[in-house]
């Protein structure tokens, strides 16, 4: 069996310019086991490179020193603001803790910061799986919500072709009973003197149908109603659950 096949997650791209510092995270995740596959690179421009060539196939997590000699280990998370907005779970490594560059990470989007001290080293396999648990509840909800999003469009788009059925069968109703009202009027009108009985029965059980199937159209479309106002309440509720997730991101700043 190949050795990949052993493995959980697929390899962790690991962005450090100090050879002795890969090497230990290296041999770290090598003793924690065959699971782990560590792919290093020296720089961002490096791992920059590294993820434009694999965006079909990004790493399960990318472990970036802060300083680097070609920017930040931060530059990866570009413009972003949660782990979503970067694409993946980013540590940042740093060798001198700071309160404002923790903060800095947190904001940026990164899931996790790990001074360089040999403790917190030594636990960033432990540390890779809680994030790698966080980061598959985070997905799950991103796909959620945007399954949620697409069953809301296709409803949408159903409730758009009910209306407009609604419509045709509404006009073509009222025509055809405009059309019966008319022919009942213009038959009586002109030739009443000249059908029988018979006759008359005819027309006047032609037109209580036709009238009996027009209030059978309004009960049908009073049915179908509110089915259209249950998307509308789905929808509704679509954009509550973005209000709620953008007050949720601004609290998260704030408590930052």
């Amino acid at each position: 069996m190949d050795e990949s096949e052993n493995r959980e997650h697929p390899p962790i791209l690991l962005v450090e310019d100090d050879e002795a510092h890969a090497e230990m995270i290296c041999r770290i995740f090598e003793e924690d086991g065959p699971h782990w596959l560590v792919k290093r690179v020296c720089g961002l421009s490096e791992a920059l490179n590294w993820l434009e060539d694999n965006r079909s196939n990004l790493p399960s997590l990318v472990i970036a020193d802060y300083r680097l000699a070609d920017g930040t280990g931060l530059d990866l998370a570009k413009d972003a603001r949660t782990p979503v907005d970067i694409g993946y779970p980013l540590i940042i490594l740093t060798g001198v803790g700071s309160e404002k560059l923790a903060v800095q990470t947190l904001k940026s989007g990164a899931m996790e910061y790990v001074v360089k001290d040999f403790d917190d080293l030594k636990n960033l396999p432990r540390t890779a799986h809680r994030v790698l648990r966080e980061w598959d509840l985070i997905s799950g909800k991103k796909r959620a919500e945007e399954n949620l999003r697409k069953y809301i469009d296709n409803l949408e788009e159903a409730n758009g072709n009910l209306e407009d059925f609604m419509d045709v069968i509404s006009d073509d109703v009222a025509t055809f009973l405009s059309l019966m009202a008319e022919l009942d009027k213009t038959l009586h009108e002109k030739y009443s003197d000249r059908l029988d009985q018979d006759t008359l029965n005819c027309l006047h059980k032609a037109k209580g149908s036709a009238e009996r199937m027009g209030a059978l159209i309004d009960n049908l479309l009073e049915y179908l109603v509110p089915v259209y106002l249950d998307s509308s309440i789905i929808r509704l509720y679509g954009a509550k659950m973005h209000f709620l997730e953008e007050r949720y991101r601004a609290t998260q700043n704030d408590n930052c």
